[in-house]
């Protein structure tokens, strides 16, 4: 057989064009940046951005969790109004503007990252001189063979013992200054290094080949008003607690120190799934969650960490959007959580002490970013650390901050809070297993290997074994940002 198919447009496509890092026959007129600039507005339509400009309200309008087409690009930009015609002032503003626009287009044209606006690019050049380089080679972490995954094999309470090199990173720090032997108290081990995050700044986490494989991303620059949305945020789920409706073993998660409330929404496949679809949950969490998913407070959250993966992940966030655009082609009734966001699948996890000890998200995609949100009231110098295990790292974790990481190949838990604080985090990701869903030519494992030919199974076998090579090229090369 062929292994051509076609989408619900009528565009035909071969299972084998969606291989990762595989080149696509596109349409002869298909133009990869006017793709982008559309999905760049569309996060600019849905408030998806990284701090507002300065003549932009703080708060966007509300964003729904039904995904709203982008506009149809203008042949031509509005011109300018005549220069004669206005005040002085007023002319001063128009040409501060068109100077603006300017460089902001020359910047685009001039950078790796084209389409990110003069702002992102700004910020990623401040970051990079905070950048954390690790002795590792994040090509050697665990996986799954097809490597769609992370590995299920894997200990989940690592112990190790080789030292650190002492780092004098020291921008965007804060807090206590811990000795060597209460970061082992932290962690429970020795020889872990202390990151003692201020929680605002963003510090690239390095392997050894320069790559980005993990990312502190701090927060928007207008703290006054993310702390407004972060406070609200953890209000708004402690407030929810009443609400939910959950039997008191889904209260007791896998690796959790101590039961507590936690509903996903959002689209998945794995875990012996026939069908992609929308994760379910009972009608009185699914309406609490359905308020969530489209209060400004939780758009915001999500445009943020979205921002953060477009501006330092690109390959990997264009990988995202590919999949996305593919699903919604095959099935254009998909509900994604937020407009835009290249994050299936989201996690509420309410409180009011949400901590946990070691554990891998091996269902994720293993190469892909998991963005954690820490929320709540406690004393970051106390409690609340996260605790990258296979980086050997301890990391202060401030409510109100955001880190971005593959938690399906990096082990990661909480130091715990103090008992009259709460803790409680938003989590966004994506599985592993809806990205192999699309590679099958929307079908599972099983039903491609009853339609595939014999020469088909073999590129599928060939193909399987160089996709962890593949997909760790995503990640990005920090000097050539």
């Amino acid at each position: 057989m062929s292994g051509r198919q076609t989408l619900h447009s009528g565009k035909e496509f071969s299972t084998f064009d969606l291989a990762v890092g595989r080149a696509i026959a596109l349409p002869i007129d298909f133009d990869v940046g006017h793709c982008l600039q559309q999905r760049l507005d569309d996060l600019d339509s849905t408030g998806f951005r990284d701090e507002p400009d300065e003549d932009v309200t703080p708060f966007p309008s509300l964003t729904f969790a039904t995904p709203v087409a982008a506009p149809a690009p203008s042949t031509s930009s509005l011109p300018a109004p005549p220069l004669t015609s206005l005040s002085s002032k007023e002319r001063s503003k128009v040409k501060s503007r068109l100077r603006r626009d300017k460089a902001r287009t020359e910047a685009r044209l001039t950078s790796t990252t084209p389409l990110l606006k003069a702002v992102n690019l700004k910020r990623i050049d401040e970051a990079k001189t905070s950048a954390l380089e690790l002795d590792l080679d994040a090509s050697a972490l665990p996986h799954s063979k097809p490597a769609w995954i992370g590995s299920r094999s894997v200990a989940e309470d690592p112990k190790f013992s080789p030292p650190h090199e002492p780092h004098d990173l020291d921008t965007g720090l804060s807090g206590l200054l811990y000795t060597q032997a209460e970061v082992d108290a932290l962690s429970g081990t020795e020889n872990f290094m202390y990151i003692n995050w201020l929680g605002r700044l963003t510090i690239p986490i390095l392997d050894r080949h320069q790559h980005i494989i993990a990312l502190l991303g701090g927060t928007p620059r207008d703290t006054v008003g993310w702390q407004t949305v972060t406070d609200g945020a953890s209000q708004l789920l402690l407030d929810c607690v009443p609400r939910i409706r959950l039997t008191e073993e889904r209260m007791h998660h896998r690796r959790a120190q101590e039961p507590f409330p936690a509903i996903a929404r959002g689209v998945s496949h794995g875990g012996g799934q026939t069908e992609l679809g929308e994760l379910r949950n009972n009608i009185a969490n699914t309406q609490l969650t359905d308020e969530l998913l489209v209060h400004e407070y939780f758009c915001r959250l999500a445009g943020f960490a979205n921002i953060l993966f477009a501006m330092w992940a690109p390959l990997l966030f264009a990988f995202y959007q590919a999949q996305i655009a593919l699903l919604d082609e095959w099935k254009p009734s998909i509900r994604w959580n937020f407009a835009g966001s290249v994050f299936a699948a989201c996690t509420f996890n309410f409180g009011p002490r949400v901590i946990t000890a070691a554990q891998l998200d091996f269902a994720n995609l293993a190469w892909g970013w998991c963005a954690i949100t820490a929320l709540g009231k406690f004393d970051p110098d106390i409690g609340g650390h996260l605790i990258l295990w296979d980086l050997r790292l301890v990391v202060r974790f401030p409510p109100g901050s955001t880190i971005l990481l593959p938690s399906a190949i990096i082990r990661h838990s909480n130091v715990p809070i103090r008992a009259h604080e709460h803790r409680c985090s938003f989590t966004q990701y994506t599985a592993g297993g809806l990205f192999r869903w699309v590679r099958n030519g929307f079908k599972t494992d099983e039903a491609f290997h009853l339609t595939a030919s014999v020469a088909e199974k073999a590129e599928r076998e060939a193909e399987s074994k160089g996709r962890w090579e593949r997909g760790m090229k995503m990640f990005s090369v920090i000097d050539e940002l």
